[in-house]
């Protein structure tokens, strides 16, 4: 039944597609000058419980080089830029740490920093790799990320031994939490929840490692529907009663049919932003393949339109 819906729609959405990567190409002039003004990225700070979360936040950067930088210094405790950051977040790089230099090579950015990057905590060592990983991959043609400490490659985390790929990308993971007896049969999913410290609201990326016998797309909806008993900063979008009727993976589209209790109002038919944003940024993290999600309600499209993954 879903891929026969699927088959009637997909010239619409095929044309929604297209519209949308023409409006991508050819920005309105007004547009264009509005996202050179109100500039805005995410980065990785450790929130009250230490969890490396992605906050959105302005910046004034217009080029990949500039906005390296600027990002490091909102990540490096009472740097220039830290004063920006909100009550209950902490910068997660040690204070009076450095960026000596640093370049960009076929998609790989090298960072090297002062000695002073390596006086942090030591449980919080991998974190603080975490947060410069998913903060400077965020930046749009970097896929990898070189640590260096006075032009050593940083190759060990001291506090487990760990030893570091020499560059390291999203595969790295986040906020890291074994769920499993077993060593076999694992598989790792990359949970947003949403959460809030003072009614602003960000995201706690969490990979879990689990031998959860079901698909990872399950995992995301049924973790992002009991949030709330797992944390108390975090907050429930999803009503509990919302059912995945059934998903597809159709090249490389995921379709999504949900029960009507996915609606935030039942009568006006619509779904929250926040939900749409944790369950696309899950399946961002989670799958390598996916570049699409497509939503639908009792088997019906919900506003005949792709939500497309930034």
């Amino acid at each position: 039944m879903l891929k026969l819906k699927i088959l009637k729609n997909i010239g619409i959405v095929l044309a929604v597609i297209l519209v949308v990567q023409i409006l991508f190409l050819f920005p309105k002039k007004e547009d264009y000058i509005t996202a050179i003004n109100t500039n805005e990225t995410d980065i990785y700070l450790f929130d009250n419980n230490n969890y490396v979360s992605r906050v959105n936040i302005q910046v004034k950067s217009t080029n990949t080089y500039d906005l390296i930088n600027e990002k490091i210094s909102l990540m490096t405790k009472n740097d220039l830029l830290s004063y920006k950051l909100r009550s209950g977040f902490l910068a997660p790089i040690p204070e009076n740490t450095r960026l000596l230099d640093y370049h960009i090579k076929n998609g790989i950015l090298v960072l090297n920093f002062s000695k002073e990057l390596l006086n942090i905590e030591n449980y919080l060592e991998e974190k603080m790799i975490e947060a410069i990983v998913y903060s400077l991959t965020s930046i749009k043609g970097i896929n990898g990320i070189t640590i260096k400490v006075n032009n050593n490659i940083l190759n060990k985390i001291e506090y487990n031994n760990k030893v570091l790929p020499e560059v390291l990308d999203r595969s790295f993971k986040i906020n890291k939490e074994f769920n499993s007896n077993s060593i076999n049969n694992l598989k790792e999913v990359t949970i947003y929840y949403p959460a809030t410290i003072d009614d602003f609201l960000y995201y706690i990326p969490i990979t879990k490692i689990t031998d959860d016998k079901n698909e990872k797309i399950e995992i995301i909806i049924n973790e992002l529907k009991s949030s709330t008993t797992y944390n108390t900063n975090f907050v429930e979008f999803i009503n509990e009663e919302t059912e995945l009727i059934n998903y597809e993976f159709i090249d490389r589209s995921l379709v999504l049919n949900f029960t009507d209790s996915i609606f935030t109002d039942i009568n006006s038919k619509t779904i929250k932003e926040e939900i749409t944003y944790a369950i696309n940024s899950s399946i961002k993290d989670t799958y390598t393949n996916i570049d699409n999600v497509l939503y639908f309600v009792d088997d019906d499209i919900f506003n005949n339109y792709f939500l497309l993954l930034g």
